[in-house]
């Protein structure tokens, strides 16, 4: 009898072998799948010998899944170490499977309805980092918002012709350099300041400001020392103006802030130039950074932070437990989740736009195929030799 129960346990192990090969090779295309595979180890009862058993089902942590490009931007790869985080019905989840979309109420979520985890941001829009909560995006669309400051720093040249003839926009050798910046009124309508400079004297020069081609009048004297550093306007270096625009918007305030400006031998060059304040917006989209932070987007240019993606790792991954729809859970095998943002420590960066799939190798999972087909060939032959035999001493009696 020892035969059949070897050869049936031969049956039953090699069989369930071919179940973990059939699954994976079901799964090759699965997003975040990790193919397992079985680990036998021999039985003995009682010292005689008692065939074989499946020890425990490994699944393949180590080798990484292809990157699938999509193009989508809720499509997240991790290109390292790490696991998202899932709400699964108030339970948390862990999963590499990155295909996220957004449902009816603009949560991050995925296939199953999971919601993706990751720091929010406060009224202000800071992240609160420690505190894990649904990502979720604010699509309203957004306001206009009326400039208040121009960040403009530049080097004027010190070796510049003096002008002597008194300053006119329509005369070209009346001023050294021009530059121009786009503001915004509160109602979102577009203007051009436009700033004149004119080398006055050594280290001395004067800044005239239009805006829409009406003169400001409100020029300013730039002074610069002896190593070509800013002295006046004295720090803040802001320059204060005043402009009415004619479309019914309200009166602009705003500065010119000339930090860091220089005057050095070296030809005219703009450092900075970024005028704050834009036009209204509408939602356009969804944008996440390698390190995880998730900005709304506006047909106005503008982005808006949302939070920040969190990942997850463990201790000792093989000890998680395996769910459905390629999660997984931690256990006290694994160790509590260890949870760390993107690109930071040991975690991957995050790569939009693609999803992180199968590890399955079909080659290698063909070949398993075939040798557990032989050895299931085989230890059926050892029960029917083992039937033969019992056949053969039933006949001698």
């Amino acid at each position: 009898m020892s035969m059949f129960n070897i050869g049936l346990s031969g049956l039953k192990t090699t069989q369930k072998a071919l179940e973990i090969t059939s699954h994976n090779i079901a799964n090759s295309g699965t997003a975040g799948f990790k193919s397992g595979s079985a680990e036998f180890a021999s039985v003995y009862n009682g010292g005689q010998r008692g065939g074989v058993d499946v020890s425990d089902i490994k699944e393949n942590f180590t080798r990484e899944g292809g990157v699938v490009n999509t193009g989508s931007a809720l499509d997240l790869a991790i290109t390292g170490k790490g696991f998202f985080v899932v709400a699964e019905n108030g339970r948390m989840a862990y999963t590499q499977a990155g295909r996220f979309d957004l449902d009816k109420d603009q949560n991050i979520v995925n296939s199953s309805g999971n919601r993706l985890q990751g720091y929010g941001i406060d009224a202000n829009g800071n992240l609160v980092p420690g505190v894990l909560t649904d990502l979720k995006i604010e699509a309203a669309n957004i306001p206009a918002e009326a400039s208040t400051e121009v960040a403009f720093s530049l080097n004027l040249s010190s070796a510049s012709d003096v002008i002597a003839v008194p300053f006119d926009p329509a005369v070209g050798n009346s001023y050294n350099y021009s530059q121009s910046s786009e503001i915004f009124d509160s109602l979102g309508n577009s203007h051009t300041l436009t700033q004149y400079f004119v080398h006055t004297g050594p280290n001395t020069w004067q800044a005239h400001y239009f805006v829409d081609g009406a003169d400001l009048a409100t020029p300013t004297n730039l002074t610069f020392d002896a190593n070509g550093q800013l002295t006046a306007p004295a720090a803040p270096a802001t320059v204060a103006l005043t402009y009415t625009p004619t479309t019914g918007a309200a009166v602009m305030d705003f500065g010119i802030n000339l930090t860091n400006s220089t005057q050095f031998g070296s030809g005219f060059n703009i450092y900075k130039n970024d005028a704050n304040g834009f036009t209204a917006g509408e939602f356009a989209g969804v944008a996440i950074a390698e390190t995880g932070e998730v900005f709304a987007t506006f047909t106005n240019g503008e982005t808006k932070l949302q939070g920040q993606v969190v990942l997850a790792n463990f201790a000792n991954i093989n000890g998680l437990e395996t769910g459905n729809k390629t999660v997984w859970y931690a256990t006290n095998e694994s160790g509590a989740a260890l949870y760390g943002t993107p690109d930071a420590g040991s975690f991957g960066a995050l790569l939009s736009g693609a999803y992180v799939g199968s590890n399955v190798d079909i080659s290698e999972q063909l070949v398993d195929l075939m040798a557990f087909q032989q050895n299931y060939q085989a230890n059926a032959k050892t029960i029917s030799t083992a039937d033969q035999m019992m056949q053969v001493l039933f006949n001698a009696t």
